[in-house]
């Protein structure tokens, strides 16, 4: 069996969970053979593009705990096997019953034996991965006092520091995630302007949780190269105009940068997230059933194809 899942030029913890997390529930000896069989576990990443074109030569393709978005979702190939998948707005756009919803596989952290952590922050800030190349959040959380957590760091060290943390302030959704399933408070904040409701709303509707997102204003302290400058506003330009390349309208243009300039509003925003205290957590024993559920579908798992 082959993990298939969505892989960064770095690190970035959600997806890097894949490889981590299922040979510790499944075994190793279950990775051993290149057969052709494909497990689609944690992440936004069942489109069409990974199922029909990536994976076309695949002998079998396993989705468990996977979730879907936009319109990229597709009509399912006869040689997929559905354990389960992230939520109801995944099940509904793959045309799958609602009993197919098992919630984020990321909850599985539940069923390995993690390190006791000391709590030693208050509050914690996790980014979106991407939203590290707009700004210096290391330097805009110490002058908060909140302590920065990248997701851009292996997955032991990611834990470490979350668990380490009374409560967390995130973008990045399996920072929410993996909080509600260690049982830390979160709060979820959105920053970029890429920044995806529908993931969110497909997890959190799968732990009977109605969300809500406090803004924070987008900045680039950085200015773009000036090339780069010039094909994002090319790009955008061409997408607009002749309605070509829908995915080049999507793309960030940030100019010559703000500086410090935008820095204030940033912090102002941030400092009105901390004094407001509004967080999210699952209730026990919501977590407690989707845990369970999955755990026994990957027992089954295990079981049909060792």
């Amino acid at each position: 069996m082959i993990i298939e899942y969505c892989r960064s030029k770095t690190y970035n913890f959600g997806d890097d969970l894949n490889p981590w997390l299922w040979p510790k529930l499944l075994g190793d000896e279950l990775f051993v053979k290149q057969d052709g069989i494909y497990l689609v576990g944690i992440g936004t990443v069942l489109t069409s593009k990974r199922l029909n074109v990536q994976l076309v030569d695949a002998k079998e393709i396993i989705i468990f705990s996977s979730g879907a978005w936009n319109d990229s979702a597709p009509a399912l190939p006869k040689k997929c096997t559905v354990y389960g998948v992230r939520g109801p707005r995944t099940a509904k756009r793959l045309g799958l019953s609602e009993d197919k919803v098992i919630g984020d596989g990321a909850y599985l952290l539940r069923k390995v034996d993690l390190p006791i952590v000391e709590k030693i922050h208050d509050i914690g800030f996790i980014p979106h991965h991407g939203s590290e190349k707009y700004v210096d959040w290391e330097a805009i959380c110490k002058q908060l006092g909140l302590n920065f957590i990248s997701p851009k760091q292996p997955v032991e060290d990611f834990l470490t520091q979350l668990k380490s943390c009374n409560r967390v302030i995130t973008e990045a959704m399996h920072g929410a995630i993996v909080a509600d399933a260690m049982r830390i408070p979160w709060t979820p904040v959105k920053f970029s302007p890429l920044f995806s409701e529908e993931k969110w709303h497909d997890f959190s509707e799968s732990m009977q949780l109605k969300l809500d997102f406090y803004p924070l204003p987008f900045m680039s302290e950085k200015a773009m190269p000036l090339l780069k400058m010039l094909e994002v506003g090319l790009k955008k330009t061409i997408s607009k105009t002749l309605g070509i390349k829908p995915k080049w309208g999507e793309l960030i243009f940030t100019g010559f940068g703000q500086g410090s300039g935008g820095e204030e509003a940033l912090l102002t925003s941030l400092k009105e997230v901390i004094v407001l205290n509004e967080t999210y957590l699952s209730r026990d024993e919501v977590v407690e059933e989707i845990t369970e559920k999955q755990y026994r579908l990957l027992l089954q798992l295990k079981k049909d194809y060792s």
